[in-house]
Order: structure tokens, then sequence, then C-alpha cells
């Protein structure tokens, strides 16, 4: 893979060359000090390829199957460094598959899982399950994540409520550049906006160490009229983007400094499927490559496809705790100790 050397004498000084993985980059990830607790995954870059006309990140190929290890990893080491003992992730599926292969499976972090009934069986069978990793699958699995935090004082792992998940996002961005330094414009699925956030904040970083004069718009792709999961306090401001603004038309594109956000069609979802019939992966992947087609910026335009897209197979239930109310939280939270 070609990686531009030396592009910026500071920021050449500040990362270390002989990794590629998000260790690379810890001396730009603010609040990691000491050596890694968690060896990554992700030992070389996930690839970027030319398909049609619009420039590819693999995220969906990486060793977890997402974009997630990144803040994961960075989160779980900054866990570990501070010797706590348990934390809650509630998870739609890729977040729950990262935590289960980064954790270390001899690790005195207990992490309780939720995650819903309706989650693909893809997604469920890919999880490793291990003593210190506890999969519960529940009706209402945010409420229940929520209610342990509350009722246990425990760690939540949410993007909205762990700002070190955007700053672990900040490596997808610094990874980025070094592959290209002539990307425009950013296309990638807002699962969540910490992505979104901690790739914008690598690149606010590039600009003041002077490696990049601008830094590339960032276009964060939404299916339904807002941000999946967590929604940014920018866009919920009231002066400067609000959801009924958002929502008002799929044909329209909204501003959040220079981030813009694209909301996708199932219909568009499925003409980009047709379209780009050799790919294989999720369906957040094609809806950020339909965005690109939709908006068709000008310069060079990267789409990051941040999901595998997971084969169902057998999944063993039996592993699984369940807990549909709160007194079914507690026994299982009982159950597991510390």
């Amino acid at each position: 893979m070609n990686l531009i050397l030396n592009v910026n004498k500071n920021f050449d000084e500040l990362i270390d060359r002989s990794r590629k993985d998000v260790w690379r980059y810890a001396n730009l990830l603010e609040g990691q000090k000491n050596k890694p607790f968690i060896a990554a995954l992700q030992l070389d870059f996930t690839t970027i390829e030319k398909v049609g006309d619009w420039q590819i990140k693999r995220e969906d190929q990486s060793a977890t199957g997402s974009h997630k290890f990144r803040a994961l990893t960075f989160q779980l080491n900054n866990l570990l460094e501070q010797k706590i003992s348990r934390a809650v992730l509630s998870s739609s599926g890729n977040a729950a598959i990262t935590a289960s292969m980064v954790l270390p499976k001899e690790s005195p972090l207990k992490l309780f899982v939720f995650l819903s009934k309706k989650t693909d069986l893809g997604k469920l069978a890919a999880l490793k399950i291990s003593k210190n990793f506890v999969p519960i699958l529940s009706d209402r699995p945010l409420r229940m994540a929520k209610y342990t935090v509350k009722r246990f004082g425990l760690r939540d792992l949410r993007p909205s409520q762990d700002p070190l998940a955007a700053v672990g996002f900040r490596s997808l961005g610094f990874e980025i550049f070094e592959q290209d330094s002539n990307i425009k414009n950013i296309f990638s699925f807002a699962t969540s906006f910490a992505s979104i956030r901690g790739v914008q904040q690598a690149f606010e970083s590039l600009v003041k160490l002077g490696a990049l004069k601008t830094a590339p718009e960032i276009f964060a792709v939404t299916s339904g009229g807002q941000l999946t999961g967590d929604i940014s306090p920018a866009v919920r401001h009231p002066d400067r983007l609000s959801i009924d603004k958002i929502s008002e038309s799929v044909d329209k594109s909204t501003r959040v400094d220079n981030i813009r956000q694209v909301d996708i069609t199932d219909e568009e979802v499925l003409a980009a499927q047709k379209k780009f019939t050799d790919l294989d992966t999720s369906a957040e992947g094609f809806a950020s490559l339909a965005a690109a087609e939709k908006i068709q910026p000008e310069g060079e335009s990267l789409v990051i496809l941040t999901g595998r897209n997971w084969p169902e197979k057998t999944v063993h239930l039996e592993r699984f705790e369940k807990a549909d109310n709160f007194a079914e939280v507690d026994k299982i939270i009982a159950r597991h100790g510390t």
C-alpha cells in the first residue's frame, strides 16, 4: 500500500510509523498516556480502492467487520488503564461484535452488552462470547442499559456518553490522510455523531499542523431524517440546525460547519445496490454510496463503507442472557458479580 511519506514534519514527528493500527496515532489521541493495554486486532490499514466514480474506504473489511474498532479499542483501553472492572454497552450489532473481539479474554474488565432481540442473526453469530463479555438480549436494550448504568454506577460506553469514542475515531481521519491527501469530500453513514465528529477533529488537527490547507467536507449519511443513535448537540441547537429542517426534504442536504447531512431513502439504497453489484457490504455502506451518487460534489470524493454484511448463521441463543425488565437485569448483574 502506498503511503505518503514526510507529508508534514510536525505530523511525522507525532506518529509511530512502525505501526499500522490505531496506536500509530497515540500521540495525537488525547488521554492516551501509557503503553496500550489492548493490542489492536487491526494490524494494517483498511484499503482505499476505486469503485465507479468514487474512492472507497473498506472499513467493512477490518478484522472486526466495522469502523467501530477505532473507538472501542481506545475506550476499552482507557477503562483498563483506570482499572475499572465493569462497564455497559448497548449496540445494534457492530459495536458489540467489535467489543467481543477487542476485549482481552482474560481481562479484569467485565462488559455487559445489551442487544435487541431483533438483531440480525449474522451479527449475533459473529459475537465472541467469553466469561467477561456478557451479551443480553432485550426488547428494550437501550432502556435496560441506561438502568444498569444508573443503578449500579457502571461506565457507559455509548458514544453520546463517552467522549473518548470520538477521540478514537480520529484515527480514521489520520489514516485517510496518509493514504490520500487529496480527498475533498467524505461520505460516511452516521450510526452516531461520534464517528463523524472524530473524523472532522482529525482533519481540523491536520489543518492546525499545516499538513492541509483546508479540511474535506464531510457528508453524514442518514436514513429517516435524523442521525440514528445519538444526535449531536450541534444538530439539536436551533441556531445551527434543527431536526425539522433536516426532515423537510430528502432532496436537500443540510450543513453544520463543514458537515452536511444527507438523508437517503430505501429506494436510493436499492438503486446503489443494483449499480454496485460487485460490492458485498452493509446497507449502510450502500446508503453512503447512494449519497455520493446523489450529491455528486466537486473534487475527489471518498465513501467509507462502515460495516460488513454479516451472513446469517445458526445462533445458540442459550448462550445469551435475557432481560426485559429491571428485576431481570438485577439478577444478571448479581449472577455475574464483579
